[in-house]
């Protein structure tokens, strides 16, 4: 039961994660900060969401070698779903989150 109960919190913490990083990131493009002490935003929101992938590619592997012991089965693809939405965010923020370069004039 405890392992079933940690199994959906973590695909329900990604979720609340990604729509948290999404709503940030969209509201710091749309205010424009793109200058160089705001880009350091989205590459922050990237960052973390690299380690909440790698968190979540821990509990899967654990749940897919070990789930079977603990009586709990994967049984849902919405952890892949959450995985590769998180790693897309992140190029995204990756892209968006550049530097300008400078002109030279």
């Amino acid at each position: 039961m405890v392992a079933a109960i940690i199994y959906w919190a973590m695909i329900i913490i990604s979720f609340g994660w990604l729509a948290v990083s999404l709503y940030f990131s969209i509201f710091y493009l749309a205010r424009k900060e793109r200058s160089e002490e705001h880009t350091g935003n989205l590459w922050a929101f990237g960052f973390l969401n690299v380690i909440t992938a790698i968190i979540q590619a821990i509990v899967l592997v654990v749940y897919r070698t070990l789930g079977q012991d603990w009586g709990v089965t994967q049984y849902s693809s919405l952890i892949y779903l959450a995985l590769g939405l998180l790693l897309g965010l992140t190029v995204i923020q990756a892209v968006l989150g550049r530097e300008p370069k400078a002109k030279v004039a």
